[in-house]
């Protein structure tokens, strides 16, 4: 730029406007256009930050970035109120959430809402804040279990998760369903007549192990045995 004439700002007694032409005075009008010059002239203009400096190479992208269309990929680490995002975030790859994760929208407060998950794996990788509930205490039932009392030969129903035999004069006998559709589900008996509980198949694993057999509850008042399915057998785990 050494051949610029760099023309100082003018005094303050140097009009703007030229009073005999109405025009911009010589002055003012070569301090302005040296700067024009300067800067660029008509090939350049004043230094622009490309694409608004979100480090989009198209406009279009520029303006995904910004908030105002899809994101395909987002390089680098970026960080956002405590939360921050570390390496390639695309379509296809690995998003690491590190810090606090806040979620507000609506009436959706401080809740991550899993409900609708039905495929794939939620990875709680080493810590949860907060109760993680398990669905009707663990039971295995689609429905919170319900306490039943038996009077006589009974076929346990899918809801039941607490049986209590009263049946008088005889044995009681109980068909359980299959333990490989039950994997998991918890069932508690307890007796309140001098009669044995029985199950109508050998497919009863005793407190201490051995082969599967019948036996559920002794016929004594109060005896009481929860049996938990491990997909072959229904195990007795406490009584």
């Amino acid at each position: 730029m050494s051949d610029t004439n760099i023309t100082k700002i003018p005094a303050p007694r140097v009009e703007l406007v030229d009073t005999r032409t109405g025009l911009i005075s010589r002055e003012w009008f070569r301090f302005f256009n040296n700067i024009y010059v300067i800067t660029g002239g008509a090939s350049q203009g004043i230094t622009q930050v490309e694409n608004g400096g979100t480090g989009a190479s198209t406009a279009a992208q520029a303006r995904a970035n910004l908030g105002a269309g899809t994101v395909s990929r987002v390089v680098g680490t970026g960080y956002a109120s405590g939360l921050s995002l570390v390496g390639d975030v695309t379509g296809t790859g690995t998003i690491s959430l590190q810090g606090e994760v806040i979620v507000n929208s609506g009436d959706l407060v401080g809740t991550i809402d899993i409900s609708t998950q039905t495929t794939g794996n939620l990875d709680l990788a080493t810590r949860v804040t907060g109760v993680l509930p398990v669905a009707n205490g663990g039971t295995g039932l689609a429905v919170r279990p319900t306490v039943a009392t038996k009077t006589a030969d009974f076929t346990l129903a899918d809801t039941e998760g607490w049986v209590i035999n009263n049946k008088s004069g005889s044995t009681c006998t109980a068909t359980l369903p299959a333990a490989s559709a039950w994997a998991g589900r918890a069932v508690t008996f307890k007796n309140l007549q001098l009669q044995t509980l029985v199950s109508a198949s050998s497919n009863v694993v005793p407190l201490l192990g051995g082969a599967a057999g019948t036996a559920i509850l002794p016929g004594l008042v109060g005896a009481w045995a929860t049996l938990v399915s491990d997909g072959t057998n229904w195990v007795v785990m406490a009584s």
